[in-house]
């Protein structure tokens, strides 16, 4: 047996250190798990500051006493302890009332049946005070809830060390540091109770706990002092982990060894059309496209590009895979990445150097054979009008140049607006036709770059058309979200290598369109996220539709 002074020297040490442990760590508020460690502190505290009490009390009805208000401490640890691990590690989203409160019931019933067990026995069957010498020890029979509540406090003992199991396994050298001497902190105390309660005591009914504080307070006040317990936490660098990965414009899976997923985030989910959850362990070979060809490749900087079809387009994605490994191989990250407007762009590249080549050399080629009869004047109308052809191309290269890199800046319009200042234009300018126009009025918005687009259409279906009455009307119809723009004409129709231009957006070597307008409203379209078809009318005619999304109002105010 230790000596009465010794005793009493380890429990008052142990008594002071969890009481300079809750006040450290109430003064820590409000940073993260300062008050959750505060109270579980300060419920040690009463803990030990009651059993150590109790142990030196010789009168049997005041130990007795005593011994059941130890539970007004014992209820609180287990409780505190997994509040403040969730905290800690940053799963706010469980700490809510309603969780506080189911989580309480047990505690506070335990509490009402300990204080009343005498006349019931669930808490404890039988109790008797045994004095040796300064000391008293309360020999216990343990009732059925005793072992309820013992269980249930081990669950959300565990349930918290796992937490920060956890975090140790994640957290750098700094971190793991703190989350150790946490864990000595919380858990010396129930280690002693593990003693205790499996009768490998010492000394029977010898409950040893209260020693165990001496330990606790010495790593608990090393771990807020020294480690900064509460100031730095790791949970940060794993949010900032996390909040990177969620916010990145790139899709990002991650398989295991065995070529499994275990994580993806929220924009690989939404390219691979799939839900998060339901995607977690199954093959990547199942999920991911070209995931095969990733995986076998000899290069480890080998890229896939897959296509997608979407309701705006065509998408483009380049997949690249990078291997995860400690002393082996662990698994891989695979990386999707949104090429399609670095595809468009080497395609609209690919088109302008094409249209350009092939048209400009053949209307040069024009020019140079007139000039050899300049004493015709037809032919010097006809170098004249080549000519007019080449920078009327020119122009329009520029156009479509602004149009692809300023007017998407520019702030959103009115369709209204928009579609009667090019119908206005194109009166001007081909006062032999008639123009029709029917829009609603409304205010909506749609992005600028629509203006440039109907003022290819409408120029298309005045300029190409023949017939004895030419005739082009515009009609506009709106929906919740969409605006949409039919531009008809009685004319000879769209060729079908210009048709290609507004189906495919391709250019082949074998037929070109005979200029960029087509184009230009093909490239335009893609840019406000909209589509365009064409459709022959039976009796002459043609009829283009575009449908482009309209700009929500407080976009348009943010873009101004």
């Amino acid at each position: 047996m230790v000596s009465p002074l010794l005793s009493f020297a380890l429990v008052w040490g142990s008594i002071t250190a969890a009481a300079a442990l809750t006040v450290l760590a109430w003064r820590q508020r409000p940073k993260a798990g300062a008050e959750p460690f505060a109270v579980l502190m300060a419920a040690g505290t009463w803990w030990v500051a009651t059993s150590s009490i109790g142990l030196f009390t010789l009168d049997a009805a005041r130990r007795l006493l005593l011994h059941k208000l130890e539970w007004a401490g014992l209820i609180v640890i287990p409780l505190a302890w997994i509040l403040f691990a969730l905290e800690y590690t940053s799963r706010d989203e469980y700490l809510t009332k309603r969780t506080v409160a189911l989580l309480a019931v047990i505690p506070v019933v335990t509490f009402v049946l300990a204080m009343t067990t005498d006349s019931h026995g669930l808490v404890y069957a039988s109790r008797a005070v045994h004095v040796y010498g300064d000391v008293s020890i309360v020999e216990l029979s343990t009732g059925p809830w005793f072992w309820v509540y013992t269980a249930y406090a081990y669950v959300l003992m565990g349930v918290g060390t796992l937490l920060m199991l956890q975090l140790i396994g994640e957290a750098s050298a700094l971190y793991r540091t703190q989350a150790v001497a946490l864990l000595i902190t919380v858990l010396a105390p129930w280690a002693g109770n593990v003693v205790f309660i499996s009768g490998l005591s010492p000394v029977r009914n010898f409950d040893p706990t209260p020693f165990m504080f001496l330990i606790s307070g010495a790593t608990g006040i090393a771990a807020l002092t020294q480690f900064k317990l509460l100031d730095a936490l790791p949970v940060t660098s794993r949010i900032a982990r996390e909040t990177v990965i969620e916010s990145m414009d790139d899709g990002v899976v991650v398989v295991d060894a065995n070529d499994r997923i275990v994580d993806i985030n929220r924009q690989a989910a939404s390219i691979l059309d799939c839900s998060d959850s339901a995607v977690i362990d199954a093959p990547a070979g199942e999920i991911v496209p070209a995931y095969e060809r990733l995986r076998t490749a000899d290069d480890p900087d080998h890229c896939e590009t897959v296509e997608f079809d979407r309701a705006n387009g065509t998408h483009y994605y380049e997949l690249s895979m990078t291997g995860l490994r400690d002393d082996r191989q662990r698994g891989a990250v695979v990386s999707i990445h949104d090429v399609t407007n670095r595809r468009n762009r080497v395609k609209q590249l690919d088109v302008l150097n094409r249209v350009l080549r092939h048209n400009l050399r053949n209307e040069m080629n024009v020019v140079y054979g007139y000039a050899d009869q300049l004493d015709d004047g037809d032919a010097v109308d006809r170098i004249q009008e080549k000519a007019m052809t080449m920078v009327n191309l020119g122009n329009k290269a520029r156009e479509i140049d602004q149009m692809l890199n300023d007017d998407q800046d520019g702030p959103p319009i009115e369709i209204s607006d928009i579609v009667e200042i090019e119908v206005d234009r194109a009166r001007d300018a081909h006062p032999g036709v008639t123009f029709e126009l029917s829009c609603p009025d409304t205010d909506r918005l749609v992005p600028r770059t629509i203006g440039s687009v109907l003022r290819n259409l409408i120029e298309n279906a005045a300029k190409h058309n023949d017939a004895d009455e030419p005739r082009v009307t515009v009609d506009v119809t709106l929906d919740a979200d969409t605006a949409t723009v039919d531009v008809r004409d009685n004319g000879p129709g769209i060729p079908d290598e210009e048709r290609a231009v507004l189906r495919r957006g391709d250019e082949t070597p074998l037929k070109h369109s005979n200029g960029l307008g087509l184009w230009l409203v093909n490239w335009g379209v893609q840019t406000m996220g909209g589509s365009v078809s064409v459709e022959s009318r039976a009796e002459r005619g043609t009829v283009v539709r575009v449908e482009v999304p309209t700009v929500p109002p407080q976009a348009a105010v943010a873009d101004e």
